[in-house]
Order: structure tokens, then C-alpha cells, then sequence
């Protein structure tokens, strides 16, 4: 609890910057580093920048996967509300996190600018894909919350889907404020993959009104693997329900994974077993 009560210091009183820094976000990493092991602490680099991000492996014999988590407006990789606990309980249900810094902007400035962040922010979504590919990840998932799932779902949309398989929008909503704009809805037409937006049903107004709009935007293109789930009594940050929300996302991400390949050694194990099943047959 002191670790986050510093950082929010950090980021309510930073030196003076027209733009977010690398030595503003720096300082929010050094409080993030301490008592952390070499294991979990991963920096990566994109669009000539250093950002942190925290890694956790798996605990279990059965991997399922990985997951890439994108954190709300203003926040860090280890954000007590949502981002944390999915960082640490999805590795006990066989799923490695990794949770990236999106960037920050200093509190003086005007909170729209965010819209001329997503440019870098997609670069540093397609590194930490890249990080897990590196790792021998197959199966990779991204979950966003609030603008955090904005931000993935104008990455996914701008790139090519291929190394991704599947994504899950928490509490999903497109800033009307940013400058310039995101077009969620547009964005969402564009993906291709499995999506879940679950979101709470005493979220923010303005994802509880556009929800019927965000469902029918995703099936323009046919996304028959697109859901929305409402999770019962649960504020923008899921407040003491938690747990409820992880189950939620294991269920779906169970169902939805059925069949993938998880592991790069899993895949060339399938490949040999047919090589040897087709000589066989002959």
C-alpha cells in the first residue's frame, strides 16, 4: 500500500514537462522496482523509448497461455484496482502476465492530449507481443481496462491480429474528450478475433449507454465470437468483486482457448505427431 500511496505522489506532483518524459515515467518505475526480482521486472523499448513492464510466470503444470495487460488512463502496470489482481491471480489459473506501461502524461497537461498517445502505445503493445512470442508464448491475450481496452482495441485494429487471439475490453469506453479522437466503435468493426466486453452494471454512464452500440459495431463484420457480459453490483474498478471478475474472464478465456496451440514446443509437437501419423499411413 505505501509503494502505490508513493507513486500516486509521483504522479500528482511531477517536475514541469510539456510531454510525457521518459525521465516522468522512469521515476514512476524506480517506485515500482523496489523489492521486485530480476524475474519479474522486464523493460522493453518502442518508438525510441525504455518503458518497465512486470512479468509473471505461470504456476501451474498446464499452461494456458499468456495474457498482455493494459492499464487505465494515468496508472502503472501495477495498479491496485483491476490491473493487480488480474497480474496476480491469472498466473495461479496457468496464465503468465504481463502487464506494460502505457505512457503518462503530466498531470498540467490537458487530460485530452491522451489521444496523441496511442501512436507510441500501440508500438509498445506490439513489443510486449514480441516479448512473449520471444518467450515461446502461442496463445496471447490481451486485456485492457477503461482506456487501457480502448488502447488495445485501436492497436489490434490497426495491426495485423495474426500473433494476438483474443480480447477482452474491461469497462470499455472511448473518451469523447480526446484529442484527436478515438473512434471505438470503428475500431471494434475492424477486429477479427474473439472479443469479451465485460463491463459492471454500475459502471460509468457512458459505457453502460453505448453498450448496445459497442455489440453492434463488433458484428458489422460478422464477429460471431464477439460477447458482452455484465457482472452484477460491479463499479468501474469492480470493487470487491474481484474474484468474480477473474472467474468470469478464466471461463471465457477457457472456452474461447479450446484447441490452440499454447506453447511454441506444443506446436512443433503437433507438426511431428502428424509428419509421424501421415508416414505411418502410407
Amino acid at each position: 500500500m505505501v509503494r502505490y500511496f508513493i507513486v500516486f505522489l509521483l504522479l500528482a506532483y511531477p517536475s514541469l514537462s510539456l510531454t510525457y518524459s521518459d525521465s516522468y515515467e522512469q521515476r514512476i518505475a524506480k517506485q515500482l522496482l523496489e523489492g521486485r526480482t530480476a524475474q519479474e521486472v522486464l523493460w522493453s523499448k518502442a518508438g525510441g523509448r525504455e518503458f518497465v513492464t512486470l512479468y509473471q510466470g505461470y504456476y501451474t503444470d498446464q499452461p494456458r497461455g499468456a495474457i498482455i495487460l493494459l492499464h487505465g488512463m494515468g496508472a502503472h502496470p501495477d495498479w491496485p484496482q483491476v490491473i493487480n489482481p488480474l497480474r496476480i491471480k491469472l498466473p495461479e489459473l496457468g496464465w503468465a502476465t504481463l502487464s506494460i506501461q502505457l505512457p503518462v502524461l503530466s498531470p498540467e497537461m490537458p487530460i485530452a492530449d491522451y489521444g496523441l498517445t496511442l501512436g507510441n502505445a500501440k508500438l509498445r503493445f506490439q513489443a510486449a507481443v514480441q516479448q512473449l512470442r520471444k518467450r515461446g508464448f502461442l496463445n496471447i491475450i490481451v486485456i485492457g481496462h477503461s482506456f487501457g481496452a480502448a488502447t488495445a482495441a485501436y492497436a489490434l485494429s490497426a495491426n495485423n491480429t495474426k500473433n494476438v487471439n483474443a480480447f477482452i475490453g474491461i469497462s470499455m469506453q472511448a473518451q469523447q474528450f480526446l484529442n484527436p479522437r478515438l473512434k471505438l466503435l470503428k475500431e471494434l468493426q475492424a477486429i477479427d478475433i474473439p472479443v469479451l466486453d465485460i463491463y459492471g452494471s454500475k459502471d460509468i454512464l457512458e459505457i453502460l449507454r453505448e453498450a448496445d452500440d459497442r455489440r453492434l459495431a463488433a458484428r458489422k463484420n460478422a464477429n460471431e465470437a464477439y460477447q458482452q457480459m455484465v457482472i452484477e453490483g460491479a463499479n468501474h474498478y469492480f470493487s470487491g468483486l474481484e474474484d468474480v471478475l477473474i472467474q468470469r474472464i478464466q471461463e471465457w478465456l477457457i472456452k474461447t482457448s479450446l484447441g490452440v496451440s499454447v506453447m511454441v514446443e506444443d506446436e512443433e509437437k503437433s507438426v511431428q505427431k502428424s509428419k509421424l501419423e501421415a508416414k505411418t499411413g502410407e
